[in-house]
């Protein structure tokens, strides 16, 4: 386990979470969460209010998701305890590497803990060199994969 918890943003889910206290689950399950603010308009005020919601008297979430562009904003409104996230290659999921990497990279300068970057799910090949490359552009942060499910639409898709 990473000791930093900004890297491991989930200590509170540790053994002494009583999960058949309805309290202490909802904590736990708050602290699993990731509030998200993918508008395209979205501004310094909204992630301000995204932010505020962040923390609050049942505990923390585990990060805040905004757009590369407002991640080092982000970051300066979020006490330590809570992670930022922003996304790579979002929401198109596009096979273009340089600009994962590019997005990765303004995530990393931004002082983001995290990057989300979707698969290609239109050339899931290119998948595997896509992922290897925004690793080493966030090496250190974590990194989450999303699968736009909704955009598999047929069987072929899934048993791939």
């Amino acid at each position: 386990m990473n000791p930093n918890p900004i890297l491991n943003p989930h200590p509170r889910a540790a053994a002494d979470i009583d999960l058949a206290d309805p309290a202490s689950s909802a904590r736990l399950a708050l602290a699993c969460l990731d509030l998200t603010s993918l508008n395209e308009a979205d501004t310094e005020a909204d992630v301000a209010r995204l932010c505020q919601r962040a923390t609050g008297p049942f505990g923390s979430t585990a990060a805040v998701c905004v757009w590369p562009r407002l991640a080092a904003f982000a970051r300066r409104e979020l006490p330590p305890e809570v992670a930022v996230a922003a996304v790579a290659n979002f929401p198109d999921g596009s096979a273009d590497t340089a600009r994962a990497v590019a997005n990765a990279s303004a995530i990393v300068d931004a002082g983001a803990q995290e990057v989300d970057v979707v698969i290609p799910y239109r050339q899931l090949d290119a998948a595997p060199a896509l992922l290897a490359a925004v690793r080493r552009a966030c090496e250190g942060l974590l990194l989450k994969v999303i699968l736009e499910t909704g955009e598999l639409r047929s069987e072929e898709h899934t048993s791939e």
